[in-house]
């Protein structure tokens, strides 16, 4: 697998998120329910605003599919589970414990069959149902999704995306967000604050955000993080992160010869089809599909090295600190720090950066303060906008100051290096339905005394699997983090690259290489023939992670599927089908041009001939009355460098992505800004084409042709 992070660029990986959020006084309600469909990439998937990802409940709905479009699917459904021991005011003060999730089977509900678990949270999606037509969840894609204004940010974020990387930022493709807490958890008689009643469940509130990319490296992932705050007064001595799988390889009703393997060195466990087979129509072969774990909580008062990085009791809320000038530099372990961070030099730093990543600006003139017109690096504020970001509105607090800023890149809870992380503590393999989440003791102790998968392993059945993160304190007003990737691919070792390759993503904060911005198409039918023509915003493009304008070309695809399967023929040294081939091409002259010198998986992206640009295609290679699919596609020219050793290493092109949906009746339900549905038709009886009149008179020196 190609090095997905170049060492060179260390210095300005950055992750630009929102400061710490603080819980929102609203509760949670059933009827805030939204679901949603995550198809920035090759995977799409139903999800539910209050944390559950696919359902197969719904044969309409996708559900784990994978490629997009072949109606494959290979989950049943994913929940987030909360656990903490608590004290019942009605059983005379007994200790229980809590299981509190949402999913759509074995879990709690009241006597009304009301469910006892997660709930959204108003606001955070736009709830009139005359402008959201999709009646959707946030999603970063589509405006007609937002609210108008978010209840967790500052009035000038309304009408801008929300977006994890920073105000109106959208780096990955598509990017949903949700907020959701426990509040409907009525099950035991607790208050997690004693002097609310109103409030119930264990006081938990989440903030949600699932990410996909189309940068060929990603593109059979779906990522997920969750900021899960304690908002009550209730400090829990033993709390437990986990998630819940129930895997469906190969079909809904395919569901009885799975079978589950796992890599405990890749943190990562996959599951597959017992005869290769899935349902319905037998298709053939069944890929497999993995769950990695990629984040776990931090305790940051133990006084432990628990994440074996060289530093003890980091944490990502700690502000700036105090700036530390003279060696050990706050590094506890230089020998453990030089092999977690390899390419991190140890020197002066703000205590607060205890990975020493954290680059101010750079100071051209010496002068010891930030002018306009020098790089920024990461001093960019609170709003993690720099000057070449799109809806940059100007200097915002912090910025250029020198000192680090809640909100600025590789910094407090924009960077997941600063906590000391426990990692996975528990995992197991079984039979769906041994674990049942309505039963919360036999469940806790499912979560405390996880079996090593070494000693139980199931195959040919109806296959479950939870991953666990705990004990840990979780104190009232404290936020801790949980993150995990769903994963697909044809076979366990393109699963295990594609595994590699996560991994360096989620290193660099869920940060890489990011794709030009769309440009708009337009498309337009004729008589044999369709005219597409488009805007130049995609050439105005900024990379922040290799902070470079780097837009290189168009590529044009056509297909008569709205997934561009069709078009999806090119394929790497293993046989699996990466790359689309185009109809055309336009690169910029700038001896920039042929194949890339890094390869994906043994095959190179073509970056063109120095065609030039234009704004413009006429296609006659398409039959009146068949409706054709377009995407234009920009993309960059990636990046290369030579190592210490003269071998070729960096990071391959990005393509923008281009997503249509249409529904199973084939009704258009959204059409991105870069694609276009059109179907050329013969003219009707009588029709003229438009003449000129006479000839053009013309002044002036122009010597161009006019048609």
């Amino acid at each position: 697998m190609r090095t997905l992070i170049c060492t060179t660029l260390v210095g300005i990986l950055a992750v630009a998120a929102s400061a710490q959020r603080q819980p929102d006084p609203n509760t949670g309600s059933l009827e805030h329910t939204r679901w949603g469909i995550m198809d920035g990439n090759l995977v799409r998937t139903v999800f539910a605003n209050h944390g559950e990802i696919g359902n197969w409940d719904e044969p309409a709905w996708p559900s784990g599919e994978w490629p997009k479009g072949s109606g494959h699917t290979y989950v049943d459904g994913v929940a987030l589970i909360v656990a903490a021991p608590i004290v019942d005011v009605d059983a005379d003060g007994v200790r229980r414990h809590s299981v509190v999730t949402r999913y759509r089977e074995d879990i709690d509900v009241s006597p009304e069959g009301i469910p006892w678990g997660f709930a959204p949270l108003p606001g955070y999606f736009n709830s009139d149902s005359k402008i959201n037509i999709r009646n959707f969840p946030a999603m970063s894609n589509d405006e007609r999704t937002w609210p108008a204004f978010w209840p967790d940010k500052p009035l000038d974020w309304s009408g801008l995306w929300n977006g994890f990387f920073g105000r109106g930022k959208t780096n990955a493709d598509l990017e949903a967000y949700m907020v959701f807490d426990d509040d409907p958890d009525e099950e035991w008689l607790f208050y997690p604050d004693p002097a609310d009643s109103s409030r119930r469940g264990l006081g938990i509130e989440v903030a949600s955000r699932l990410f996909q990319w189309n940068q060929v490296l990603a593109q059979d992932v779906i990522f997920a993080i969750y900021f899960i705050t304690n908002e009550g007064a209730t400090d829990y001595d033993s709390t437990y992160f986990a998630f819940h799988i129930d895997w469906g390889i190969g079909g809904h009703d395919d569901s009885a010869d799975d079978g589950g393997n796992y890599d405990l060195d890749l943190d990562i466990a996959w599951a597959f089809d017992g005869n290769g087979y899935g349902s319905p129509y037998n298709w053939s072969p069944v890929g497999v599909a993995g769950f990695a774990f990629l984040e776990s909580p931090g305790i940051f008062y133990d006084n432990r090295d628990n994440d074996r990085d060289g530093l003890i009791d980091e944490r990502r809320d700690s502000g700036a600190g105090v700036y530390l000038s003279t060696p050990p530099y706050g590094v506890d372990d230089a020998n453990r720090f030089g092999e977690f961070y390899p390419s991190t030099e140890i020197r002066p730093h703000w205590s607060g950066d205890e990975n020493i990543n954290w680059d101010p600006f750079l100071d051209l003139n010496e002068d010891g303060i930030w002018n306009p017109g020098e790089p920024l690096r990461d001093d960019v504020g609170a709003d993690g906008l720099g000057a070449n970001d799109l809806n940059y509105p100007g200097p915002d607090a912090g910025e250029g100051d020198g000192i680090p800023t809640a909100g600025e890149p590789d910094f407090d809870f924009t960077d997941k290096d600063e906590s000391d992380q426990i990692g996975l503590t528990g995992f197991n393999v079984f039979v769906l339905h041994e674990y049942k989440m309505e039963n919360d003791e036999a469940y806790w102790r499912g979560l405390v005394s996880a079996p090593s998968p070494r000693d139980k392993l199931v195959q040919n059945t109806n296959l479950g699997m939870f991953f666990s993160s705990g004990p840990f304190f979780l104190r009232a007003g404290e936020t801790q983090f949980y993150s995990m990737a769903l994963l697909f691919g044809e076979d366990q070792r393109q699963l295990a690259r594609t595994k590699k390759t996560i991994q360096q993503i989620y290193n660099a904060s869920y940060r890489f290489a990011k794709p030009p911005d769309k440009s708009r198409l337009t498309a337009v039918a004729g008589d044999k023939r369709v005219i597409l023509y488009w805007d130049d915003l995609a050439e105005r493009s900024w990379d922040p992670f290799l902070q470079e304008y780097d837009f290189e070309g168009y590529r044009i695809y056509r297909a008569t599927d709205a997934e561009f399967l069709e078009a999806q023929v090119i394929t790497d040294a293993y046989g699996k089908k990466i790359f689309r081939k185009p109809i055309a091409q336009f690169d910029l002259k700038n001896d920039i041009k042929g194949l890339h010198p890094v390869d994906v998986d043994g095959i190179k992206f073509d970056l063109g001939n120095d065609t030039g640009l234009r704004h413009y295609y006429i296609d006659e290679e398409v039959r009146n009355g068949q409706t054709y699919y377009y995407a234009l596609v920009p993309y960059d020219r990636g990046h290369v460098q030579v190592t210490a050793s003269g071998a070729i290493d960096g990071i391959p092109p990005s393509e923008a992505s281009s997503v249509i949906k249409v529904s199973q009746a084939g009704v258009v339900e959204y059409v991105d800004i870069n694609t276009a549905r059109i179907t050329p038709q013969a003219p009707s009886a009588g029709y003229r084409p438009p003449q000129l009149g006479s000839d053009f008179i013309h002044h002036g020196p122009g010597t161009g042709r006019l048609d």
